[in-house]
């Protein structure tokens, strides 16, 4: 998901669609490749940062990768959720849900 927007990004700074999928292809192998093989984390984004190739969007990609970009309505599904089937289920536990337990490790 991330890799689109920056894709995207990378179009509507001129970039041409098919030369940055590739670039990014390419960037995602040799990531993948320190993970796989090295057990090392992946730095796909740092590859991304260091190639000139990405240069017109470097000022963009915090944003870019900001995770509220990929939740869509998650937390509103959440919250419908538990309204409409936790709590149900839990209300006829209400009063001893009111204690307070202290617990310790």
């Amino acid at each position: 998901m991330a890799t689109e927007n920056i894709i995207m990004a990378m179009v509507q700074a001129g970039g041409n669609r098919q030369d940055c999928h590739e670039k990014i292809r390419v960037l995602s192998q040799e990531a993948a490749a320190v993970v796989k093989q090295e057990g090392g984390d992946n730095d796909l984004i740092a590859r991304i940062r260091g190639d000139p190739y990405f240069s017109p969007i470097l000022g963009q990609l915090d944003t870019l990768m900001d995770p509220q970009t990929f939740i869509g309505r998650a937390p509103q599904q959440v919250v419908r959720f538990l309204a409409e089937e936790v709590r149900p289920i839990l209300e006829p536990y209400r009063n001893q849900m009111e204690e307070n337990v202290d617990l310790e490790l």
